[in-house]
């Protein structure tokens, strides 16, 4: 097992962990090692490994996941939030929220780009159909159903996920917040966390994935996360994405990933094909409750 992840589960089992600890435990993890390798200077590439970072306890304190924080905030925050671009209209709902998630679990959410990054959340992201939209940012408009009278649902769960982690870094602080990850987990659920209202089928190509860390492929990893992490790990309306996770274990009791995200910077923490200790951790955990 990564020491990375032996960090990961004492972290999430509220262990008391030395500095001196957290620091061996992350200098001796293959998978830090390979995400702290080298660093390109370009959006996408930066937007991954924050990410991926992100989901290791104390990765805030490695100097290549501060460069890599400095990049961002240099060249992809705007007035509103997180833009690819670094142009304002350019903003789109994905990755705006799955920067400021990140962000917030790395130590970072009450700086001035995570708070402009959820603030555009909260005016602007709908968390259900048929809501009036006041931004008028055109870069939305060149991928499809961002905004529309039924709005992308990669939008909706990656706004809601990033919401989740950025209350839990302040403390429950934002009442409203918390209004609005209920009122987008009510959305989420009403879709069996995966199912088209119209037909039951799939919502995305990509959605029944078992892949981790997150990438633009929303999957059934997160959204388990999510119902998890809110306390509707247990409604009845989860019961078909638990069933459907728990067929792909393997006979001994594990998973594997299924779907590795192809895009410079991303890194899969387990290795296709092969048994999947960060994978078969989290689904044990989302399933087991």
């Amino acid at each position: 097992m990564d020491t990375a992840l032996i960090l990961r589960i004492a972290f999430d089992r509220g262990k008391d962990i030395g500095h001196n600890k957290i620091m061996d435990l992350l200098n001796s993890s293959k998978v830090v090692n390979e995400l702290t390798a080298d660093f390109v200077k370009k959006p996408l590439y930066a937007v991954w490994r924050i990410i991926a970072l992100s989901e290791i306890p104390y990765a805030g304190n490695l100097d290549y996941t501060k460069q890599a924080v400095d990049y961002l905030e240099q060249y992809l925050v705007t007035g509103s939030g997180f833009a690819l671009s670094g142009k304002e209209t350019d903003l789109l709902p994905c990755y705006n929220a799955m920067l400021a998630g990140a962000l917030s679990k790395l130590g970072h959410a009450y700086s001035e780009c995570v708070q402009r990054a959820v603030g555009w959340i909260k005016n602007h992201q709908p968390f259900e159909r048929n809501t009036t939209i006041s931004w008028k940012g055109n870069g939305v408009r060149k991928y499809g159903g961002c905004l529309k009278a039924t709005p992308c649902f990669i939008g909706i769960a990656k706004s809601v996920k990033a919401l989740i982690y950025y209350s839990d870094a302040v403390q429950d602080e934002d009442v409203d917040v918390k209004k609005l990850i209920e009122k987008g987990m009510d959305y989420i659920l009403k879709h069996e966390l995966y199912k088209r209202l119209s037909n039951h089928e799939p919502i995305t190509k990509h959605i029944l994935d078992l892949a981790f860390p997150a990438s633009y492929q929303l999957n059934i990893v997160e959204l388990l996360e999510m119902a998890y992490l809110t306390g509707h790990i247990r409604d009845n309306r989860c019961k078909s994405a638990i069933e459907y996770v728990n067929s792909k274990k393997k006979k001994n009791n594990y998973w594997k990933v299924n779907y590795v995200y192809k895009a410079d910077g991303y890194i899969s923490f387990d290795k296709r094909g092969e048994r999947g200790d960060w994978t078969t951790y989290l689904l044990d955990k989302f399933t087991s409750v």
